[in-house]
């Protein structure tokens, strides 16, 4: 269970940072040059996104991974 909580509470917090850049998952995923469906899994807390993965999204949105893992 603590697994399923993990990847829900990170995948609301991307979705939040996205928006609040009025950016769609396509546009992030050319910017961060990542696959838009895995990045709607993500979103949806179906996937285990990787360090790599959080530090890409960090720098698309300009914050901290501490900010992507806030609240776990």
């Amino acid at each position: 269970m603590r697994g399923n909580f993990f990847y829900k509470k990170v995948g609301e917090n991307i979705a939040r940072l996205r928006k609040q850049k009025n950016l769609s998952q396509y546009q992030v995923s050319q910017m961060a040059d990542i696959d838009r469906s895995y990045l709607a899994e993500i979103e949806e807390g179906k996937a285990n996104p990787s360090l790599k993965f959080l530090l890409k999204l960090s720098k698309v949105f300009g914050v901290s991974i501490n900010e992507i893992l806030k609240g776990i």
